[in-house]
């Protein structure tokens, strides 16, 4: 493998809360948003997104994922509502919430920055804010339908979505959209 690859960390959606994102992207399309639908088998967490990097380093980056998920265990966060970035005024992406009352997430966000920083990727400014992007404004959005959307998931319960593995992802950019394909897989908690 040589060259440049685009990549990001994150964890994949299981195939029945695709099925249920699926189900409110249909239940927005209804309601008139306007947008690019990222398809369902490409909804994910993203952790971190590392942009391009050499072929040979994608080793490295996984044993920094491996050192990042010691100590954690596997758990679950409920996926809850719908809102956009960055705000209704002028929306650019459409998401769905987590819920991660225990802090689960952020502390394990948190070490994973730390492992990667220490291998130059530079730190996220600001905080991080688990979402799952379902999809992308063609243009600036219509408030109007935005809002009613928002209004209508607010507070319900989409589905759970476990937190057991981390993938470090090659993204390929294709006329008909992105594809991702899995470099490296580490399991929340085998350490242990």
């Amino acid at each position: 493998m040589s060259g440049m690859l685009r990549t990001f960390v994150a964890v994949e959606s299981p195939p029945a809360l695709r099925s249920a994102l699926q189900e409110v992207q249909s239940d927005l399309r209804r309601l008139g948003v306007r947008v690019r639908w990222v398809r369902p088998e490409n909804i994910h967490l993203t952790l971190k997104f590392l942009g391009e990097i050499p072929a040979g380093h994608a080793a490295s980056v996984g044993q920094a994922l491996q050192a990042a998920v010691q100590g954690h265990a596997p758990f679950s966060l409920d996926v809850v509502g719908v809102g956009v970035f960055p705000g209704l005024r002028r929306p650019r992406v459409i998401w769905v919430g987590l819920a991660d009352r225990e802090g689960r997430l952020d502390r394990l966000q948190a070490d994973v920055e730390e492992r990667l920083s220490a291998l130059g990727f530079p730190r996220e400014p600001g905080r991080f804010r688990g979402h799952l992007t379902i999809g992308r404004f063609r243009a600036e959005g219509s408030p109007g339908p935005v809002a009613e959307a928002a209004a209508r998931w607010s507070g319900r319960t989409i589905g759970p979505l476990e937190v057991h593995e981390l993938v470090l992802f090659k993204s390929t950019l294709r006329p008909e959209g992105a594809e991702y394909t899995a470099l490296a897989r580490v399991g929340v908690g085998a350490g242990d």
